[in-house]
């Protein structure tokens, strides 16, 4: 017999018929991988990330966060563009649908179907997301300026790496949703 906390992290609240009460198996520890996801992309966004050395005005160790403030005061502000939307709030938006998905909406409500598509649509742009931070440690780690990476980079790829893991197990799940709706229908 499970505690009724664990229960609650499991597959979300009694009342609600949402898409976790359906998961079976591994699949109803989706939710715990998003979890984990969350606080891997939180220790990511505020540890040190890199130390560099004179790159772009740049010396010392910095954060995510730090390094895009750094980054807009020297005059470079594309380039934290591009880490704010790749490192932030992309990843942000997938865990924060994905959790929507699986918590909160229920099968039977008009959101579902919404929700579940634009899940789809953020699963594939995760593969943009995933590459930009490949490419961006590979230039880093390869690059001629002076540069140290830390471990949160690695937090930032397993967070990444659970995401994709969740949804691509989602998928399965919220299509059996749908072709049972079709069905009914």
């Amino acid at each position: 017999m499970r505690h009724w906390s664990l229960e609650n992290i499991l597959v979300g609240r009694a009342d609600r018929q949402t898409i976790s009460k359906f998961a079976k198996g591994r699949d109803r520890y989706i939710g715990v991988g998003l979890l984990a996801s969350a606080a891997l992309l939180g220790l990511a966004l505020s540890q040190s990330i890199v130390t560099v050395q004179s790159f772009h005005d740049l010396n010392g160790s910095y954060s995510l966060i730090d390094g895009m403030v750094a980054l807009f005061k020297s005059g470079q502000p594309a380039v934290a563009m591009l880490i704010l939307v790749t490192t932030i709030v992309v990843p942000i938006i997938i865990l924060s649908n994905a959790f929507e998905l699986w918590y909160k909406h229920e099968l039977q409500s008009d959101k579902f179907p919404y929700k579940a598509q634009r899940l789809r649509r953020y699963g594939r742009l995760w593969y943009l997301v995933f590459g930009s931070v490949l490419i961006g440690v590979y230039l880093i780690q390869n690059s001629e300026i002076e540069a140290v990476i830390h471990a949160p980079v690695y937090y930032l790829t397993v967070s990444l790496a659970l995401q994709k893991l969740a949804i691509a197990r989602m998928e399965p799940l919220i299509n059996a949703v749908q072709f049972i709706e079709d069905d009914m229908k």
